[in-house]
């Protein structure tokens, strides 16, 4: 959209073409939901495995390398429970996952 701000002539046709795109999204993505009947696996995977790394294996992580040194013992054991307990969780709910599937 933002690439054809300058080159659309008015704000109807970038209204007609931010339509355009969202339907063509909409529609492909409803063709890999047909074509593609494992794909709910697929993204239940992903997204158990990236918002376990991302929520909170990630940010403790970067607590600890960032005021690493400033922390109290009880901040440090902290973080590294929610490292452990967060790597722990997204393995568990994979298996999980993958045991329903199967």
């Amino acid at each position: 959209e933002e690439m054809l701000t300058g080159v659309l002539p008015s704000d109807l046709a970038m209204e007609l073409i931010d339509s355009m795109v969202k339907l063509v999204l909409i529609f492909l993505a409803l063709a890999v939901a047909i074509f593609f009947p494992s794909f709910s696996f697929l993204c239940s995977l992903v997204g158990l495995i990236c918002t376990m790394i991302v929520s909170v294996v990630f940010p403790a992580l970067a607590h600890l390398k960032l005021f690493g040194t400033k922390l109290s013992m009880l901040d440090k054991a902290i973080d590294w429970f929610l490292v452990v307990g967060g790597s722990v969780v997204a393995i568990l709910g994979t298996i999980a996952t993958v045991k329903d599937d199967i």
